[in-house]
């Protein structure tokens, strides 16, 4: 019995001294006036305005607890864990007087009490760009579900005047197609994630990469990046990556707006032969398809809601952590895993080593994936992953 449990020791020793592809610890909030820690629980924020919109909780204990919200309209990502974890929480639109909420915590014998309020429905917090052009062609309100954000790629929406959520497209052979959505956050100057579908028409390479380098005309003149934001160490490194859009000419353009451009470390991360660079080439084989029916859907994204390697010099905030993940749809059967490294040289290639599975990515960033399918096939393809099911 001694020596199994030496062995479990020694096992936890080289567990905790992995490389950045397996770090496990839940980083705290950044610091900002909305947090409220209460011990065993934190939240990033405790007003949200009347459109709705998301917020994230970190529970802190070494055993089991569990979550709860007190209102129908507020819901949890999760309603129980063991150790460490993260809860995405979101609250519907309010057309109604201003409400509050109140998420409970428990570990134990450890209650962490949170009283979340949301704004009436004919007030909000403040636009970010006080005096904007009106949009000719506004994006569909996240809450309806022909809308963009009901597509099964779109993770839940942080939400809020600060979030701007948007969807680009082109029109390929008089038909609309979606070339990919992002939600960016004004206050860090980044993009949260990117999501888009590889399908018969996406998968194309129809023509080659061009640099259009523009600023994002969705994104409030104060909040934008340029390219300015993006010098030594780092330099423009895509989100989705041009090599991800060569279907058509437009759409390999729209890669390049700066709001899908993250300063990233030019040596061993934004170029050839690191692992992150590896982990893109993998989902891109993986993810492209031949057929109309077959569809992989993908989310690439940043720590910016918890971990900040640096801040630039225009105060945009350079993310530690940069995850991806990809759920496939062929033959009529679904499968998903994700990856999730540190932003740091890195080229042992080792990708295996950054696998995870959607559950355990959503405990570490706080973002609900693929809420819009089904809940049975959700929960199932999101609990784990099998190495045999993907070409390595």
């Amino acid at each position: 019995m001694i020596k199994e449990l030496f062995k479990l020791f020694i096992l936890f020793i080289v567990y905790s001294t992995v490389v950045s592809c397996s770090e496990q610890n839940i980083p705290d909030l950044p610091e900002n006036p909305g947090n409220t820690n209460q011990g065993i629980a934190s939240i990033d924020q405790t007003q949200i305005n009347a459109n709705g919109g998301g917020f994230i909780i970190r529970v802190k204990t070494n055993g089991t607890w569990e979550a709860s919200s007190s209102e129908s309209w507020c819901t949890l990502s999760r309603a129980s864990g063991n150790g460490n974890g993260s809860i995405s929480g979101y609250m519907k639109a309010n057309t109604e007087a201003e409400r509050s909420v109140i998420i409970t915590i428990i570990a134990g014998k450890e209650k962490a009490e949170f009283t979340l309020k949301q704004l009436a429905g004919n007030g909000s917090n403040p636009d970010p760009d006080p005096s904007p052009d009106p949009d000719p062609n506004p994006d569909p309100d996240p809450e309806r579900p022909s809308g963009y954000a009901g597509r099964i790629e779109i993770p839940v929406l942080k939400g809020g005047s600060m979030n701007i959520f948007h969807t680009w497209t082109t029109k390929e052979n008089g038909k609309e197609t979606v070339t990919y959505s992002y939600e960016y956050d004004c206050t860090k100057k980044h993009v949260r994630w990117v999501a888009f579908t590889f399908d018969n028409v996406t998968s194309q390479k129809n023509v080659e990469r061009k640099d259009a380098y523009q600023t994002d005309p969705n994104i409030p003149a104060q909040y934008r990046t340029e390219r300015s934001d993006y010098y030594q160490p780092y330099n423009r490194g895509h989100m989705v990556a041009s090599s991800d859009r060569l279907y058509n000419r437009e759409a390999n353009s729209q890669t390049f707006y700066y709001s899908n451009i993250s300063p990233q470390l030019i040596d061993g991360f934004n170029q050839g032969g690191s692992t992150w660079d590896a982990i893109e080439n993998k989902v891109q084989e993986w993810g492209k398809v031949s057929n109309s029916q077959d569809t992989t859907y993908i989310v690439k994204g940043t720590s910016i809601d918890y971990a900040i390697l640096a801040t630039g010099k225009n105060g945009v905030q350079i993310p530690k952590y940069y995850f991806s993940t990809i759920l496939s749809y062929k033959n009529g059967q679904y499968k998903a895993i994700g990856f999730y490294i540190e932003h740091t040289y890195d080229k042992s290639q080792n990708i295996k080593q950054c696998a995870k599975s959607i559950d355990e990515l959503e405990s570490i960033t706080g973002i609900d994936f693929y809420h819009n399918l089904p809940d049975n096939i959700e929960s199932e393809v999101e609990r784990s992953y099998k190495e045999s099911d993907w070409a390595w």
